[in-house]
């Protein structure tokens, strides 16, 4: 699972930073609607594969709003956009 989210990951930092490259907007709303359908998707999966405890899901929750942070800032510092 964390290789396939990776891939993912990358292909949606390749397509909202294609998008930018056209207008801003376009890749800033593609990458919200884009990153919020892969967070669903994985989100309803895992609540029918697994039990979690709310406890769980606020660990669940925090983490991914941290890796969030983590990806955004460090493509940001790395690639350094030109917008």
């Amino acid at each position: 699972m964390v290789i396939l989210n990776l891939v993912l990951g990358a292909l949606l930092m390749i397509g909202v930073f294609s998008f930018m490259e056209r207008r801003v907007s376009l890749g800033a709303l593609g990458g919200i609607v884009a990153g919020t359908g892969v967070i669903y998707a994985q989100a309803t999966l895992g609540e029918r594969m697994l039990q979690v405890t709310v406890g769980e899901m606020k660990i669940l929750v925090i983490g991914a709003c941290l890796g969030a942070v983590i990806g955004v800032v460090g493509t940001v510092l790395v690639v350094k956009p030109d917008l």
